[in-house]
Protein backbone atom coordinates (compact mmCIF):
# COMPACT_ATOMS: atom_id res chain seq x y z
CA UNK A 1 0.00 0.00 0.00
CA UNK A 2 1.31 3.67 -0.63
CA UNK A 3 0.73 6.89 0.78
CA UNK A 4 1.29 9.98 -1.87
CA UNK A 5 2.12 13.24 -0.51
CA UNK A 6 1.92 16.77 -2.47
CA UNK A 7 2.30 20.10 -1.77
CA UNK A 8 5.97 20.17 -0.93
CA UNK A 9 7.53 23.93 -0.40
CA UNK A 10 10.46 24.21 -3.30
CA UNK A 11 12.48 25.13 -0.71
CA UNK A 12 12.51 21.85 0.88
CA UNK A 13 15.53 19.42 -0.21
CA UNK A 14 14.64 15.54 -1.03
CA UNK A 15 16.57 14.41 2.14
CA UNK A 16 14.65 17.15 4.54
CA UNK A 17 11.36 15.33 2.98
CA UNK A 18 12.62 11.94 3.64
CA UNK A 19 13.80 12.53 7.00
CA UNK A 20 10.43 14.38 7.94
CA UNK A 21 8.12 11.43 6.65
CA UNK A 22 10.61 9.10 8.55
CA UNK A 23 9.86 10.54 11.50
CA UNK A 24 6.10 11.20 11.56
CA UNK A 25 5.31 7.99 9.98
CA UNK A 26 7.66 5.49 12.19
CA UNK A 27 7.88 2.24 11.30
CA UNK A 28 5.35 2.43 9.01
CA UNK A 29 7.43 4.13 6.66
CA UNK A 30 9.18 1.31 4.33
CA UNK A 31 10.23 2.76 1.55
CA UNK A 32 10.17 7.13 0.31
CA UNK A 33 10.82 7.62 -2.85
CA UNK A 34 10.72 11.75 -3.27
CA UNK A 35 10.10 13.32 -7.16
CA UNK A 36 10.99 16.61 -7.91
CA UNK A 37 12.48 18.00 -5.20
CA UNK A 38 12.78 21.99 -5.10
CA UNK A 39 10.21 22.39 -8.14
CA UNK A 40 6.38 22.84 -7.74
CA UNK A 41 4.69 20.01 -8.37
CA UNK A 42 7.14 18.14 -5.72
CA UNK A 43 5.83 14.87 -3.97
CA UNK A 44 6.27 11.62 -2.65
CA UNK A 45 5.25 8.23 -2.77
CA UNK A 46 5.73 6.29 0.92
CA UNK A 47 5.41 2.26 0.71
CA UNK A 48 3.60 1.41 3.75
CA UNK A 49 4.38 -1.76 5.90
CA UNK A 50 0.89 -2.52 6.34
CA UNK A 51 -1.60 -4.46 4.63
CA UNK A 52 -5.00 -3.27 6.12
CA UNK A 53 -6.97 -0.69 4.19
CA UNK A 54 -7.85 1.47 6.32
CA UNK A 55 -4.81 1.50 7.62
CA UNK A 56 -3.32 3.84 4.99
CA UNK A 57 -6.49 6.09 5.25
CA UNK A 58 -5.76 6.75 8.92
CA UNK A 59 -2.20 7.53 8.41
CA UNK A 60 -2.82 9.84 5.27
CA UNK A 61 -5.36 11.96 7.30
CA UNK A 62 -2.81 12.35 10.07
CA UNK A 63 -0.07 13.88 7.74
CA UNK A 64 -2.58 15.83 5.62
CA UNK A 65 -2.23 19.57 6.81
CA UNK A 66 0.80 18.76 8.66
CA UNK A 67 3.40 21.81 7.70
CA UNK A 68 6.44 21.21 5.82
CA UNK A 69 8.53 24.06 4.14
CA UNK A 70 6.16 26.75 5.33
CA UNK A 71 3.16 24.82 3.51
CA UNK A 72 0.22 21.78 4.47
CA UNK A 73 0.82 18.90 3.02
CA UNK A 74 -1.50 17.10 1.09
CA UNK A 75 -1.59 13.15 1.50
CA UNK A 76 -3.88 10.20 0.20
CA UNK A 77 -4.00 6.29 0.20
CA UNK A 78 -3.92 4.01 -2.43
CA UNK A 79 -6.31 1.65 -1.75
CA UNK A 80 -5.30 -0.40 -4.74
CA UNK A 81 -2.36 -1.99 -6.02
CA UNK A 82 -1.58 -3.94 -9.18
CA UNK A 83 -0.48 -6.98 -7.14
CA UNK A 84 -2.93 -9.82 -7.05
CA UNK A 85 -4.63 -10.79 -3.94
CA UNK A 86 -3.16 -12.74 -1.68
CA UNK A 87 -4.01 -16.04 -1.28
CA UNK A 88 -5.92 -16.96 2.06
Amino acid sequence: MNLTVRNIAESCSEQEVREFLKHELGHYAKNVEVVGAGTPGAYATVELDADVPYVGDVIARQIHGRHLGGQPLEASADLFSDEPPAAQ
